[in-house]
Order: structure tokens, then sequence, then C-alpha cells
């Protein structure tokens, strides 16, 4: 998870929240016992190490939000969630500047990349 901060317009050294986000595809390659707290990991098991975006958008729906692509890069596409301010990022082409054959354990098309919220 991340979260973003910035300082506020005033210049008083406060710092104001503009935004947080899950990065589901450092789970792929980090697997140091940090990236996934211990109180969630005892909570929940073991956190796959891929998020696909089709298990996430039946998630979603499930709960009767819409999911709706909002634009598309050479790499990824973006979706916004209906009645949130949810974005989620989704590999398009997991080597978009063709450096050499894809890792077949790696990222793949349909992995969501990361959730974002601001």
């Amino acid at each position: 998870m991340e979260i973003n901060f910035s300082p506020d317009q005033q210049g008083q050294g406060q710092m104001s929240c503009f935004g947080f986000g899950v990065k589901p595809q450092r789970l792929l390659y980090d697997l140091s016992p940090s990236t996934v707290p211990l109180p969630l990991s005892r909570k929940y098991g073991k956190f796959a190490p891929r998020l696909r975006f089709e298990e996430l958008r039946a998630a979603v729906l499930s709960l009767g939000h819409t999911v709706e692509l909002e634009e598309t890069s050479r790499d990824m596409h973006r979706y916004r969630v209906s009645k949130s301010a949810a974005r989620i990022d989704v590999i398009l082409d997991p080597d978009p500047y063709g450096s050499g054959p894809t890792d077949p354990d790696g990222h793949q098309v349909g992995d969501v990349w990361s959730i974002s919220l601001w």
C-alpha cells in the first residue's frame, strides 16, 4: 500500500493526504516478509502472487458497481469504478518496449498492476 502526502498550501508544516493505492504487482517478485504485514497474512492467509482483473471485476460487480474503461496506454488499461474515486491499472502488454521474451512466470496480460484512490 502507498499513501501520498503533500505540504499544505499555508506553509505551516502540515501535510495532507491526497491519495492512496494498493500495488498488487509487488507480490510477484517481492518475497520479503514485510510485503504483506503479519496481521493481514494471519487474518487472510497467504496472498496470491498476482491479482487477475477478471476476478477483481467480478467482486466489484457483485457489490453493485460498474467497471468502465477510462483510458489505454501502450502497456496499460485504466478502468474507473462507478460511484468511487477508484482507478484500476491492468497490464495490456508486459513487454511494451520489446526488450525480449517475457517471463512466463512474470506479469501477464490481465494482471492488476495497481488500484488507486485520488
